[in-house]
């Protein structure tokens, strides 16, 4: 499963095992997408199911097919009730999981982030699109790195957590993330930029439709290393030291300083500072006038006249 929690969730992948039965859930089909949910989430499930074709179009899209693979998935409108569907496999941070070998998704419904859900929809569908269409094992990294890219899931958090961990020297190996359901709710966080971070770096160096090169190649029967080879011309080890140079290139915390995102990062606190400044000054120059006799702000000479008339009266 994929297990990804925004604040914290994260996304799993479950190779193993079946969600629980279909007895008691509504239905919605159409497409060959199978929509099953609690009557209660009987309004966001109709408004979702035309989302998850869509959102199956473009995974199916950029992986280079699977459009009319069928899959089911269950919403849940609580916590409770997806571990209940999940058999209380996924961890705490999970937000969604994909069974890949049954092509079933579960998501978590989560109030007034519509757009989150949509992105870990995504990202489940990626997976069972991706397994359906690989006949040879597909590494951990680039099975979450490519659900990560389809479902487009970069934020600054995740900049500055890699910075860190670049600056700490705590990066996970690649070949670690295979174990990414026993993780920390941060250490899979990390773990899981890192295999978007992979995936963007190999298609930097293949080009716009790496990914869907080695899916073909994988779904031919080719090893995931020699698919690798024939695009890059690197091993997994070679591939794996250049990456985490062009990690640290971009996200080591000198290069995050000097970036134009920082520049402009900067500029903006310091118009934010002027911005301040001036307020906090004009709201001095009020208080003081409003301890000051309205005389003291006319000129010299016609507060003069205005005393001399006073003593007349």
């Amino acid at each position: 499963m994929n297990a990804r929690r925004f604040y914290p969730l994260i996304w799993v992948v479950c190779l193993l095992g079946r969600p629980v039965s279909a007895a008691g859930w509504e239905r919605l089909e159409r497409e060959g997408l199978t929509l099953r949910y609690q009557d209660i989430d009987r309004e966001p499930a109709r408004v979702l199911l035309d989302e998850l074709i869509s959102g199956r179009s473009e995974v199916a899209r950029k992986l280079g097919g699977g459009q009319d693979v069928p899959i089911v998935v269950y919403v849940a409108g609580s916590q409770a009730l997806f571990q209940t569907v999940t058999r209380g496999r996924i961890p705490h941070w999970g937000a969604g999981c994909a069974f890949p070998a049954e092509r079933i998704a579960v998501l978590r419904l989560l109030p007034g982030q519509r757009g989150q859900v949509l992105k870990t929809a995504r990202h489940e569908i990626s997976h069972i699109l991706l397994h359906h269409l690989a006949r040879s094992r597909v590494p951990r990294w680039f099975d979450e790195g490519v659900a990560m890219w389809v479902a487009q899931e970069w934020r600054l958090r995740e900049s500055t957590e890699l910075s860190y961990a670049i600056f700490s020297g705590g990066l996970v190996p690649l070949d670690e993330i295979e174990g990414v359901l026993g993780f920390s709710s941060s250490k899979a966080r990390l773990a899981y930029t890192e295999s978007l971070l992979a995936v963007l770096y190999l298609i930097h160096l293949g080009g716009p439709g790496t990914v869907a090169q080695i899916v073909q190649s994988l779904g031919a029967g080719v090893s995931f290393d020699v698919a690798l080879y024939r695009i890059t011309g690197l091993t997994p080890g070679k591939f794996e030291r250049e990456w985490a140079e062009y990690a640290e290139g971009r996200f080591s915390v000198t290069a995050l300083l000097t970036s134009a995102g920082a520049l402009w990062f900067f500029m903006t606190l310091l118009l934010l500072g002027v911005f301040v400044a001036v307020r906090v000054r004009n709201r001095r120059i009020i208080e003081q006038w409003d301890e000051e006799s309205p005389e003291d702000a006319l000129p010299l000479r016609l507060r003069l006249r205005v005393r001399r008339s006073g003593d007349r009266t």
